[in-house]
């Protein structure tokens, strides 16, 4: 994880939690389909964004759903 919190993560932040307020619980595959970044790249953001407690990780089975809080 870098250390220093760039405009890119900013960005991208905001737009996976705008992403999920609009469009509801997602598993972290669907946003990677539907916002164009990789795996890697979602998936930080969204450990990001679950420290600051903006998301939530639901569990439905084997598949884990991200849900926006705020």
């Amino acid at each position: 994880m870098p250390r220093k919190v760039t405009d890119k993560i900013i960005e991208r932040k905001k737009l996976i939690h705008d992403f999920l307020k609009k469009h509801g619980p997602m598993p972290t595959v669907e946003l990677v389909r539907e916002l164009g970044l990789s795996h890697s790249q979602v998936f930080y953001i969204l450990r990001l964004l679950l420290r600051e407690g903006k998301v939530k990780e639901e569990r439905r089975g084997k598949m884990a759903y991200w849900v926006a809080l705020e």
